[in-house]
């Protein structure tokens, strides 16, 4: 890594650098919310290794159907 970094310098050739390739998942955004108590006791007792996941999937499931219920407007 210093070593290519290095060579750049030597050769004044800067390495292209890789993104996400195709067929990768998109990148998730960082946000930070805040739940009231209940809300997250729920999803501690019924999800307690998967509370983020399953908190994404539902949110996901209510936009993907608010969608389509405009799309059939």
């Amino acid at each position: 890594m210093i070593f290519d970094r290095i060579d750049e310098l030597k050769t004044g050739i800067e390495k292209k650098k890789h993104g996400r390739g195709l067929g990768k998942k998109p990148a998730l955004v960082h946000l930070s919310l805040r739940l009231p108590k209940d809300v997250m006791d729920f999803f501690d007792s019924r999800h307690p290794y998967a509370k983020q996941a399953k908190i994404r999937e539902i949110l996901t499931d209510y936009v993907n159907k608010e969608l389509s219920n405009e799309e059939s407007k």
